[in-house]
């Protein structure tokens, strides 16, 4: 079992060029070296490693089964495009069902053959489903098992038995279960197949009743684990594309870019409390209970924490392989775009600095919508186009950096594309930066995964902010801090002032208020965050059109198509002699490293507001004297004729609990306050809070309601009340030159070679994508290809090369 088969002469095919055995084998052959490759504790299920590779190789040599029809073969060997599309669409030509139904008669014999495992009842309904779909997206569980009742369907399956190639699928079987003691024969198979879809029928309410019982995450965990690994190997053998990173990445990585890079000095108080902390995390590693599995770095803004827990996570991957033999990833996860690149170039600098060259995909992994679609490995193999997508959507790398949408959007989802990568997160270490952006709706829900992954897959967590909210609570033990003098941090720091003026005013109200501001501070640097694009708009023009000397004007939102917004964010990091105003919507809060003397913020979140004073004086600016100077950050109320601008954005709930919290406070706060009204914060949002909506999406998660479930996350919640329309914008020759090259997509016939071709222009299409409300598009839009479209000649009618998407603003109606 796991080796190399021997072969004679077959003919089934499960692909043009690949006999069925083949391929039947390798799929279990790689299930089975994917699950043995894994370190799990599965006792809660009753279930050793040895039974879950065994499980995982069952079902990876069987999920084709159905493809031993005449029907099937037929399709797979027909020449003529045209034909085969329309048998593709005929059901007796699939081959979901039957292979389902096979593999739950196969792994029903399993179990019995080792003793009848009670703990195991369970497995072959799981395997049923995986194999059902593995070709498509799961669905509810129950709906899946209700199928059987449809006479028409079990009727195509009367017709798909009939058609079997039995002599050779026969063959094939007892060649493949050869080390199995299980007794097979497809005779009775053929005659029996019809009981058993009435026992998989006649079990659902038991399995059902069962799932809603114990309320068990687990049972997700493993179905979703065993369908990765399934679908995974699957794509593996048909694709013939199987990278795998032998590299072992030096624990000491970061302690030696460090010394090459001179960032040992103490000599400023912000590079003394950033080597304290990297200090303190580190060096602490081997004391380290490994049983304890979720763990936080909270430390103030701006003190290092992204080169502290890349260290950390590299220690503590060294510590896993010696002592239990895991081989863990590295997930570094954020929420915005606008800090992927930055994190990302940072980890590759460590990379470059130490090794004078820049690390290929399979040490150091990019994986979001707008990265290069480029793979390398170490042995200069490269790939482009669709092999490429599929490693990088595989994540077949030693560190991946992504997205929370990317990362979350794969632990709860049906979605096969998204799933294929489930299993890399078990015994990986995850980094969750900026984890106080996870909406506190889907506190209990993540908690009760987070803890499943940890507990049962040997998943290390490590959730890292200034702003740790209470997901885990460390009172009652259930994460740890690795900063154990994260008071004294925080305590230390006197870099900024915040000024709360909670009476609210209206936008011409407001432009006064800063204009003086702006006036009076003339060699200050002064950024100005809003929640709507038409407020920011609004003052952004009428500080522009003021024409301080000496001043650059910025403005920041998703108004602007994303190369011109990361040209800008470098433009304002940027040293320059000229004083810099920037107005920004929210996007510039996490993680985007700029630093101004002078924040305005239209009233937000505590975490939104933390994120925002990060920004101000971030490395302890001095005065002329050498004395720490101290930022500003004012706290102001913006409304509308209707409501407060903030309420557009944020749920009322959280503007109160954050209203109540910040009164509790004086009108000035000190950075040495933020710990205090953080956790007081926290605290009145997880006492207060409504669980219901993590509540009925956990009971989806443990019923098995895949479909249900994803139809109802959304990690990043859109209040907006109106539709919007993806706009491409035509903004230069390369622009021009893209849109040219997607719109010749169309005539390309072939839907491989179609998106193989837009992969060549990915990158550079969403990098003049920006989506808007659709009521206030009046451009071109081409309704067959659901897209807006603002040609080169149109630009300077519907996007301004400052501002972005031209709306026609009216200060009444700011909060749109």
């Amino acid at each position: 079992m796991g080796k190399e088969l021997s072969s004679c002469d077959f003919y089934l095919h499960s692909h043009p060029k690949k006999t069925l055995f083949e391929h039947l084998s390798n799929v279990g052959n790689k299930s089975i070296l994917t699950s043995d490759a894994k370190n799990l504790s599965l006792e809660k299920f009753g279930i050793d490693q040895n039974t879950f590779s065994e499980i995982a190789f069952l079902i990876g040599i069987c999920h084709d089964f159905g493809k031993g029809t005449k029907y099937f073969q037929r399709y797979i060997l027909e020449t003529d495009p045209a034909i085969q599309r329309s048998l593709k669409n005929r059901k007796e030509y699939h081959h979901g069902l039957i292979s389902a139904i096979f593999t739950y008669y196969i792994l029903r014999k399993y179990i019995s053959s080792i003793n009848g495992n009670k703990n195991l009842e369970l497995i072959p309904t799981i395997g049923y489903l995986t194999v059902k779909r593995h070709h498509g997206n799961l669905k509810d569980a129950e709906d899946e098992i209700r199928e059987l009742r449809d006479e028409d369907t079990l009727q195509v399956i009367d017709l798909q038995i009939k058609s079997l190639e039995t002599n050779e699928l026969k063959l094939i079987y007892e060649r493949l279960l050869h080390s199995y003691s299980i007794p097979f024969d497809i005779d009775i198979f053929c005659n029996e197949y019809r009981s058993i879809a009435k026992e998989i029928l006649k079990n659902r309410n038991t399995f059902v009743a069962l799932l809603q019982k114990e309320q068990f995450t687990g049972y997700y965990l493993m179905t979703l684990t065993l369908y990765s690994i399934l679908i995974n190997s699957d794509k593996i053998d048909a694709s013939s594309i199987d990278v795998s990173s032998k590299t072992n990445i030096p624990p000491d990585l970061v302690d030696r870019y460090k010394v090459k890079r001179g960032f040992q000095s103490n000599e400023s108080v912000i590079n003394r409390m950033r080597n304290e902390i990297y200090n303190e995390v580190t060096e602490n590693i081997e004391k380290l209970d490994l049983d304890n599995k979720i763990y936080s770095i909270s430390v103030p803004t701006g003190s290092g924490k992204t080169l502290t827990s890349l260290s950390f996570a590299l220690k503590l991957k060294a510590r896993l392989k010696e002592e239990k033999r895991i081989n863990s990833k590295i997930i570094y996860s954020l929420p915005f775009l606008s800090i992927i690149d930055q994190n990302y170039d940072a980890f590759e600098d460590v990379f470059k600095t130490v090794y004078m060259v820049n690390p290929t995909e399979d040490i150091l992994l990019k994986h979001h919508h707008l990265a290069d679609i480029f793979y390398k490995t170490q042995d200069e193999e490269e790939f482009e186009g669709l092999k490429s997508l599929f490693l990088i959507e595989g994540w077949n790398s030693e560190i991946i950096v992504t997205t929370f949408a990317q990362f979350f959007h794969t632990i709860i989802s049906n979605k096969n594309r998204s799933i294929r990568k489930f299993h890399t997160i078990a015994n990986s270490i995850v980094i969750l930066d900026e984890v106080q952006s996870i909406p506190h709706k889907y506190w209990l829900l993540l908690r009760q995964i987070i803890s499943g992954f940890a507990e049962y897959f040997n998943t290390y967590f490590i959730f890292v902010t200034a702003t740790q909210p209470l997901i885990f609570d460390p009172e009652k033990k259930e994460i740890i801090e690795l900063v154990k003098n994260k008071d004294k941090y925080f305590g230390e720091l006197d870099r900024i002032k915040l000024e709360i003026d909670l009476n609210p005013m209206n936008l011409d109200e407001f432009k006064e208020i800063v204009e003086s501001e702006a006036r009076n501070e003339p060699k200050k640097d002064l950024l100005v965050v809003l929640n709507t694009i038409k407020s920011s708009l609004y003052i952004f023009n009428y500080l522009n059109n003021l024409k301080l000397e000496n001043t650059d004007y910025y403005y920041l939102s998703t108004n602007i198509i994303p190369k011109e917004r990361l040209k800008k964010i470098k433009e304002i990091k940027a040293k320059s002699n000229e004083r810099k105003i920037i107005v920004s919507t929210q996007l510039i809060e996490a993680g985007v490293d700029i630093d101004v003397d002078i924040v305005y913020r239209d009233f937000a979140t505590i975490d939104s507001i933390n994120q925002v004073a990060g920004r101000c004086n971030r490395n302890f600016s001095t005065d002329e004297r050498g004395s720490v100077k101290r930022g500003k950050v004012k706290i102001i109320v913006l409304k509308d004729k209707t409501k407060e601008l903030s309420r557009y954005i944020y749920s009322s709930f959280l503007i109160d609990n954050t209203k109540d919290a910040l009164k509790e406070s004086s009108s000035e706060i000190f950075e040495k306050d933020l710990v205090f009204l953080n956790n007081n914060y926290f605290r009145k949002v997880k006492d207060f809070s409504s669980e219901d909506e993590s509540k009925e999406l956990l009971s989806c998660v443990n019923e098995l309601k895949f479909e249900a479930l994803t139809s109802d996350f959304r990690l990043i919640d859109d209040k907006a009340e109106y539709e919007k329309i993806d706009v491409f914008v035509e903004l230069d020759d390369k622009a021009v030159e893209t849109w040219k090259n997607y719109i010749l997509l169309k005539s390309i016939k072939n839907p491989l070679e179609r998106k193989e071709r837009y992969l060549t222009i990915r990158k550079d299409f969403n990098e003049y994508l920006i989506s808007v409300p659709k009521k206030d598009f009046s451009c071109e839009e081409l309704e067959d290809l659901n897209i807006g479209y603002i040609p080169f000649e149109q630009t300077k009618h519907y996007y301004d090369p400052e501002t972005g998407f031209v709306f026609e603003l009216k200060p009444t109606l700011m909060g749109d």
